[in-house]
């Protein structure tokens, strides 16, 4: 019997944009260039490192030192855990905003949540139980984000939207993570 090549198909990769509908095979070529180029290990390690940043940010003075710029002289629990969970909302928000890939922001934010369910499993539960992502999701406008609105909710979610130093607390802790989480992802060398 004679082989003949002419029904052989050669299967090109094709990059996933946001605007095509993503064909199962497509998306697993695209898992697979990600794995073999080290670009999803290295999401994986830049969600951990964003991860062990929340403790060490509720730790250290930084939350404080935001605050009393914004004339906040008592940072109780309730505002510190909603700047937290400003700061995980923040770092989501930058990894699907500025990862290079839709399959490396999920990579990253599953590699965030899985540190923090491990690590930090109160600030994990009060995420879960609280509706803040919800709320700031519903402010969004693509990736135009007018921090004023994230310090609106911010003061909103405190239960006090009508006062102007946790609007401008709100506002500096989302720019200041922002900036922070944005310079985090690009100073990793993905492929």
């Amino acid at each position: 019997m004679h082989n003949e090549d002419f029904d052989i198909k050669i299967f090109s990769p094709v990059k996933i944009t946001s605007d095509k509908a993503a064909e199962p095979v497509v998306i697993a070529d695209e898992m697979k260039r990600q794995v073999i180029s080290g670009n999803m290990q290295k999401a994986g390690k830049l969600g951990r490192l964003i991860a062990d940043s929340f403790r060490e940010a509720a730790e250290k003075e930084e939350l404080w030192t935001m605050a009393s710029c914004c004339n906040i002289t008592e940072l109780d629990r309730r505002i510190k855990d909603q700047a937290i969970i400003l700061s995980v909302f923040t770092a989501e928000y930058a990894f699907n905003n500025y990862m290079p890939d839709s399959l490396l922001s999920t990579t990253a934010i599953t590699s965030l949540y899985g540190a923090l369910t491990e690590n930090n499993p109160e600030l994990y539960n009060n995420l879960l139980a609280s509706t803040a992502f919800s709320f700031y999701y519903m402010n969004l406008d693509d990736k135009e984000t007018a921090p004023e609105v994230i310090g609106k909710t911010f003061a909103v979610l405190c239960d006090d939207d009508n006062n102007p130093d946790l609007l401008c607390y709100g506002k500096t802790v989302f720019e200041t993570s922002l900036e922070h989480y944005k310079k985090a992802v690009e100073n990793v060398d993905f492929s």
